[in-house]
């Protein structure tokens, strides 16, 4: 009977040996190892925020790669509410990086703002590949150049949130 006990253990034993010298890959370890794909690699090269107001002031997020990719979030009076992502000419993005470039975005204050509460932000922040990120915060006391800039970003991308379309 003791045998038949001993014979019972080790049957139950070593098929759970025979696995533990088997490496075998978790879905997680593959998909780590697997290549990722050139877009997931890609840092954001423009990231623009217009935040919410004590109104009715559209409310988003628009995360732009150089490849056109858009990772689009929603929050608050614009039609298209949610994570999206969308789809730029790559022609936009490099207007939109040399609009950039041509008011001298490095330059600008990381700061244009009077404290005051109930106003809408822009949060614009540039990566050109190859170069230093800079990012510019503005309410209030906005200098020409960058205003006219902040306009150039809401005409391309305030289309892929909705606001302004009409049906």
């Amino acid at each position: 009977m003791r045998s038949l006990s001993y014979l019972l253990a080790l049957s139950l034993i070593l098929p759970a040996c025979a696995q533990k010298g088997v490496p075998q890959k978790s879905k997680a370890t593959a998909a780590a190892t697997a290549a990722p794909t050139p877009s997931a690699q890609a840092e954001p090269v423009l990231v623009f925020q217009r935040t919410p107001c004590y109104g009715t002031c559209p409310a988003y997020t628009a995360t732009i790669f150089a490849d056109g990719r858009v990772e689009y979030e929603g929050q608050r009076f614009v039609p298209v509410l949610g994570k999206h992502t969308l789809k730029l000419p790559v022609a936009t993005v490099n207007e939109l990086l040399a609009g950039a470039k041509r008011i001298n975005f490095n330059s600008l204050e990381e700061r244009y703002s009077r404290n005051t509460s109930d106003l809408p932000a822009t949060i614009i922040t540039v990566h050109p590949v190859g170069q230093p990120l800079k990012a510019v915060f503005a309410d209030e006391g906005i200098p020409a150049n960058l205003q006219g800039y902040i306009n150039l970003l809401k005409a391309r991308l305030d289309p892929l949130s909705g606001v302004g379309v009409t049906e």
